[in-house]
């Protein structure tokens, strides 16, 4: 699509989710105190058959849309995307919110954390395998920063990985991680220099969240709800091209993907 011009982007985008959705009875209002729904829930507690659902549902619609060219529009060509200006992404968003949509929150992650970090510091071929399968969403990501003893002060955190050939070997623990449960992918922050300034001893990399060594514990809130989790490493091992940008020990990663 890239040679569209906007008017027959929107049409052919319009088209696309008349075919797919129905267009929503009534727009919202404007907000006014007293009215509405009272639920205040950042994220959705929900039991395992309905969040299933939700996850299918969700799924099903960001392929549907990336297979027809609606899925990262903005993004290079080259890793999936369909290399339009950002006006484009703009203008589809603005569509979308006129229709019958699932709940995609299960995506907030893969869009706003771990595509745009992949994006920027993976490999070249990390980015070809690995971005089509977030933006299409056959893949959920989840964001492995917070630990108990470091909570969000991302400075001090103390999950290590030891590099070991080719490989990383991850050993830790991270708390509060949405999603983890339902992941196939993590981006993990980890210590790899103990040596370094704490805040300059740090990596960061991808991790199959279904590798063997990692374990998803369910946090049970007050409310009975699960919908955050720990997660523990046991020597987990990540392969040096899942490694995001450059290592702290620059002398044993000579082959950094941002060099």
């Amino acid at each position: 699509m890239s040679s569209m011009d906007l008017d027959a982007f929107k049409a052919k985008a319009t088209a696309f989710l008349d075919g797919v959705s129905t267009r929503r009875s009534v727009e919202d209002g404007p907000f006014v105190w007293g009215q509405g729904s009272d639920n205040v829930a950042i994220v959705e507690e929900t039991d395992e058959e309905s969040e299933a659902e939700m996850v299918g549902k969700a799924k099903g619609w960001a392929a549907a849309g990336y297979d027809a060219g609606f899925g990262w529009i903005n993004g290079p060509v080259e890793f999936g995307g369909e290399g339009l200006p950002n006006e484009y992404a703009t203008a589809y968003r603005a569509l979308e919110q006129k229709y019958e949509v699932p709940d995609l929150s299960i995506f907030m992650i893969n869009l706003g954390m771990v595509g745009p970090t992949v994006a920027v510091h993976a490999r070249p071929e990390v980015k070809a395998d690995v971005l089509p399968k977030l933006y299409r969403g056959d893949w959920v990501s989840c964001q492995l920063f917070s630990e108990p003893t470091a909570g969000s002060d991302l400075a001090a955190v103390s999950a290590k990985a030891v590099r070991d050939g080719d490989e990383w070997v991850v050993t830790g623990q991270k708390v509060w991680t949405s999603n983890a449960h339902l992941a196939d992918v993590g981006e993990i922050l980890c210590r790899t220099d103990p040596d370094a300034p704490k805040h300059a001893g740090i990596t960061g990399f991808l991790v199959d969240m279904k590798a063997p060594g990692v374990e998803v514990r369910p946090l049970r809130q007050m409310t009975g709800g699960a919908a955050f989790n720990e997660v523990f490493f046991d020597e987990v091992r990540i392969p040096d091209t899942w490694r995001l940008g450059r290592s702290t020990r620059m002398g044993r990663c000579d082959d950094d993907p941002d060099e």
